[in-house]
């Protein structure tokens, strides 16, 4: 975590939402080119999880921060999915909107796992 990775996927996570905010405005509903820009994030913080569980070791995350910092990361790639089983089940503005909603919230969180770690 002490590289400009996180905040490649954070930033990643916010165009992803600003591309979903215009397939809003549009009253689009997701496409295979949203699938794989999700799945590309979603990859990323993947990586981004293995990446601080190899230098977790290094740090000193005590208390409670360690279970706070993996948790963010573990949410970070639910989120996603999640949203986008929401958005593809029910095809309306609104699901299209949760997807949206989903990619800001994963920035949310790797930002928040930048917090907690330790500088």
């Amino acid at each position: 975590m002490d590289s400009p990775f996180p905040s490649v996927v954070l930033v990643a996570s916010l165009i992803f939402a600003a591309v979903v905010l215009v397939y809003v405005v549009l009253d689009r509903t997701p496409d295979w080119g949203l699938l794989g820009a999700a799945g590309f994030i979603e990859g990323l913080t993947l990586v981004l999880l293995v990446v601080a569980g190899i230098q977790v070791g290094g740090v000193d995350l005590s208390g409670g921060a360690l279970v706070t910092f993996f948790g963010y990361l573990v949410a970070g790639l639910v989120l996603l999915p999640a949203g986008f089983v929401w958005s593809l089940a029910e095809r309306s503005r609104g699901a299209t909107a949760v997807l949206m909603v989903a990619g800001l919230t994963q920035a949310f969180v790797i930002l928040r796992a930048m917090q907690v770690w330790p500088s």
